[in-house]
């Protein structure tokens, strides 16, 4: 299976261009049979919901995976979701696998937990959590020890993410790596993937697959 793992809706994503629907086309159309959507979780998020009319964030955020799930399957093609996690301490972004909509209903708690508190929080929760493009700028690299993995190739066109540095500093501390085209808009599409021989149906296989190595990145 071809997964793609970082992706953003229009819808909830601000920054994003790209509406799940054409998201989900352009997925099936570059040959790819997953596709893992991480909207923005953060107070940003929130408040572009806000300002739509939408009062209830975490309802709305989670409603729209459930809908993209429901799309894709009409296309053919698995959508799954994850979060893009900023806390109030810095800039950092933070891809979180496995974690459920009942575990982040407290949203504002885990926005103020800071990086040292919510790692403890997903390992004992069997959460993956990566610290998305670690070495763009305005990042802050943080202890390896608080992390299951990096990104290690990120392909955002209009960044800098400093993949090279990136694959060397998680060799270097034993983190796990995993890639991502980070798309917002139509020409980001398709340039980044990981490749696996398991069967993924649902986010469980997802996580298994990373927590094992068992795929491999292009």
């Amino acid at each position: 299976m071809k997964i793609e793992l970082h992706t953003h809706t229009s819808e909830i994503s601000s920054c994003s261009e790209l509406p799940c629907q054409k998201l989900i086309e352009l997925y099936k159309q570059a040959g790819y049979d997953a596709v893992v959507i991480a909207n923005h979780f953060n107070t940003i998020t929130e408040n572009y919901l806000a300002a739509k009319g939408c009062s209830e964030f975490h309802k709305t955020f989670h409603d729209h995976i459930t809908e993209a799930y429901e799309l894709g399957k009409e296309h053919g093609l698995l959508v799954l979701g994850a979060y893009e996690l900023r806390f109030y301490e810095n800039d950092n972004d933070y891809l979180v696998f496995g974690m459920t909509a009942d575990q982040c209903r407290n949203y504002q708690e885990i926005f103020a937990m800071g990086i040292r508190k919510f790692s403890v929080f997903a390992r004992n929760n069997n959460m993956l959590l990566y610290q998305a493009h670690p070495f763009r700028n305005q990042m802050t690299v943080v202890n390896p020890e608080y992390l299951f993995g990096i990104e290690i190739q990120n392909t955002h066109p209009r960044h800098d993410s400093r993949n090279e540095i990136a694959k060397s500093w998680a060799k270097y501390h034993g983190l796990h790596g995993i890639a991502g085209s980070d798309v917002h808009q139509p020409r980001d599409v398709g340039t980044s993937a990981i490749v696996t021989d398991y069967n993924v149906k649902n986010s469980a296989d997802l996580v298994h697959i990373l927590q094992n190595d068992l795929y491999h990145i292009e």
